[in-house]
């Protein structure tokens, strides 16, 4: 089932499952829950994994799932009070009701177009190729058929594996010989496979909706349940600082944050770790400050595909506006 589809279920389900938070109104907060994918998400909280254990005598417990579906049916039983998935999802979803807003972008572009075939070296390269690409509607569906259509390529796209992890296997394999994949299986493909080299960077570069689009955009957003916020504004502030800092960490500090990587299974080796860390694009921003390329961003997305965000741009209400 692809994405679009899963997406089509959430009218259903919004009426089935009434939306619940692991801190409810009548009861203290004892557990903050924070949802993240595995990958360059989780790569961001590397310092929270390791050491930050409570928040203002709050237990943190951070939850790593493998798929950005899995990270959404727990915002659906309100088993979460953050999450961090995909903008693309993150807007979806609020669209369609799913109350939570965001407060960051953490993470500014891992898509990675690669490739097992030596005479595919550039994007001119890939005409009468095929492109296998997880998740149809999905940010590297979305970013690729802009890619295609902008470049005038004439090129197929491969829908049959449907998550990162597979479409990595694939390339591995030699099953496919040109692929999306997101850090950090960027890394450890590279590192794994000296006939594997990156064809370009997926990015909103060139599109004709925004003249000063560049290779970061809003990949992913960092959300927050609008049941927490209300009834615990005063974590708000805290919660943020502890994933802002680990951001940070990630960059100011490279060396000991590859080491918590390999420590925590998400890299082979400290050089595979510091090479997937220069090419996540980690960086903490909070959403009020950075508006205009979000929107702009979500607005390429709608005219690629509308369905992608929800079939219309989120209101001005998506972004949730905390000062640290």
């Amino acid at each position: 089932m692809t994405i679009m589809k899963h997406y089509g279920l959430l009218f259903i389900l919004i009426t089935a499952i009434k939306l619940f938070t692991s801190c409810s109104p009548t009861t203290e907060c004892e557990c903050i829950r924070i949802g993240v994918l595995n990958g360059p998400s989780a790569v961001s909280c590397i310092q929270m994994l390791d050491q930050v254990q409570t928040i203002e005598g709050k237990k943190v417990e951070l939850i790593i799932k493998n798929d950005p579906l899995q990270i959404q049916a727990s915002m659906l039983k309100g088993k979460l009070d953050f999450a961090v998935l995909p903008t693309v999802m993150a807007a979806n979803l609020y669209n369609k009701g799913i109350q939570y807003r965001m407060v960051a972008c953490p993470i500014w572009g891992t898509l990675y177009m690669l490739s097992n075939v030596a005479e595919i070296r550039n994007i001119n390269d890939l005409n009468g190729r095929e492109i296998a690409v997880f998740g149809q509607g999905s940010t590297a569906d979305v970013l690729t058929k802009l890619l295609i259509r902008n470049k005038q390529l004439d090129c197929t796209i491969n829908y049959r594996f449907t998550s990162n992890q597979e479409t990595a296997q694939a390339l591995r394999t030699g099953e496919v010989q040109v692929a999306v994949i997101s850090e950090p299986l960027v890394s450890i493909l590279l590192a794994e496979k000296k006939d594997l080299h990156i064809i370009d960077k997926l990015s909103v570069n060139g599109n004709s909706f925004e003249q000063t689009a560049h290779e970061f955009f809003t990949q992913s957003a960092f959300l927050v349940s609008d049941r927490f916020a209300k009834n615990h504004p005063q974590l708000l502030s805290p919660v943020c600082d502890a994933y802002r800092k680990s951001c940070n960490f990630i960059n100011e500090q490279p060396q000991q944050a590859a080491s918590l990587m390999v420590a925590h299974g998400m890299a082979p080796n400290c050089d595979v770790a510091l090479q997937s860390i220069t090419l996540c694009s980690i960086n903490y921003v909070a959403s009020f400050a950075i508006a205009h390329e979000l929107y702009s961003y979500l607005r390429l997305c709608y005219h690629e595909n509308p369905a992608s965000i929800g079939g219309k741009m989120p209101d001005t209400g998506f972004i949730f506006h905390i000062q640290i």
